[in-house]
């Protein structure tokens, strides 16, 4: 049988991204296509859930690729 517990905090949440702190014209770079991409469609889906205004842009740079929140 589970036993039930009492006074057990709950963990602080496990976000990979900071967008919550971000501004518009803020941006995040990331070294691989791949992280540059997963990390796009987690903005999406933050925008979605917590902000719906907002926008982000992915762009490709020299050395990588570059997630700028737009608005």
């Amino acid at each position: 049988m589970l036993e039930i517990e009492q006074g057990i905090d709950i963990p602080a949440s496990r976000t990979r991204y900071p967008f919550s702190d971000m501004e518009p014209g803020d941006s995040i770079f990331f070294p691989s296509a791949k992280n540059a991409l997963s990390a796009r469609v987690a903005a999406v889906r933050y925008a979605q859930k917590h902000n719906p205004g907002w926008v982000f842009t992915l762009r490709k740079i020299n050395g990588g690729w570059r997630l700028w929140r737009a608005s």
